[in-house]
């Protein structure tokens, strides 16, 4: 069951995830009205650049480890130690993300978003979870 949940459930939590990121990105960008030339609000080019590196690296993070996590050939193939710390980071991005979840659902008022934000934040949990397991696990040296 365990072996289950890490190689198959977790990837595809991770996929998951990044097509909330995608949709997100595709809803902020297509479905905002631009009043940037109204009220004088556009952000700096630098900033903007730095958000899209953040998405961008974000997006990488989760789809490698989805395939470090459910690819047995990739799992096999990738030095240890690049595996082991690949997935310790993204399970820590992922308590980030969990923490930022929670937050937006305390201090924001009750409605769907609130429902969402909390089973955001414990998908994000378990993947962390699993995550973090499976990188103790490899940076052990202990077999899967």
């Amino acid at each position: 069951m365990k072996a289950t949940f890490h190689r198959k459930v977790v990837p595809a939590l991770l996929l998951v995830q990044v097509a909330y990121v995608a949709l997100l990105e595709l809803a902020f960008t297509f479905l905002v009205p631009d009043t940037g030339e109204i009220d004088h609000t556009d952000p700096r080019t630098s900033a903007t650049v730095m958000y899209a590196a953040l998405v961008v690296a974000a997006v990488v993070a989760m789809t490698g480890g989805a395939v470090l996590m459910g690819s047995a050939r990739v799992r096999d193939r990738a030095p240890r130690v690049l595996r082991g710390c690949w997935l310790a980071l993204l399970g820590i991005g992922e308590i980030a993300v969990a923490v930022m979840f929670l937050r937006a659902v305390a201090t924001g008022s009750m409605g769907p978003d609130t429902l969402i934000g909390v089973l955001a934040a414990a998908v994000s949990c378990a993947v962390a979870l699993s995550c973090l397991t499976e990188a103790g696990t490899v940076l052990r040296g202990t077999p899967a």
